[in-house]
């Protein structure tokens, strides 16, 4: 009988069981692994948790006061066009919008690189000069 066209030859396809099950009893040989390479000792840091804390406290600040005085701005502009019918540029809330969250963006960073990075010493309150210094120790460890 001959095969249905596009099929395949049946007595191929009673062929390939059997050379399924070969490949299956015949054991797998797995590729040894190469030579181990020399052990690196790895330096793992742990932050503190009253740094993390703190870093923590101060991204809370730094990005909750611009991100909240935008989310403020929408009613205020609101209330000027409608109730109080003051005509204003769109722009002007776009800009607006912009410097918010953009600064919401800014104090993630500045949050975590404000605090002080020393477990004993609090910082400063608005951590100008050890930003300057948490900069610096990141700046020169690209470098090495």
């Amino acid at each position: 009988m001959a095969a249905a066209k596009g099929f395949g030859d049946p007595k191929k396809e009673q062929a390939k069981p059997q050379q399924a099950q070969q490949q299956q009893a015949a054991p797998q040989q797995q590729p040894e692994p190469a030579a181990p390479a020399p052990a690196r000792r790895a330096v793992v840091r742990e932050t503190p948790q009253v740094v993390v804390d703190r870093m923590f406290r101060r991204i809370l600040v730094f990005t909750g006061v611009p991100v909240f005085t935008g989310m403020a701005l929408f009613p205020l502009f609101y209330y000027l066009r409608v109730v109080m019918d003051i005509e204003y540029p769109l722009w002007i809330v776009y800009v607006s919008q912009v410097l918010t969250f953009g600064g919401g963006l800014f104090g993630i960073t500045y949050g975590a690189l404000s605090a002080s990075w020393d477990p004993t010493r609090e910082g400063s309150a608005m951590g100008w000069s050890e930003m300057q210094a948490n900069l610096s120790i990141l700046l020169n460890r690209n470098k090495q």
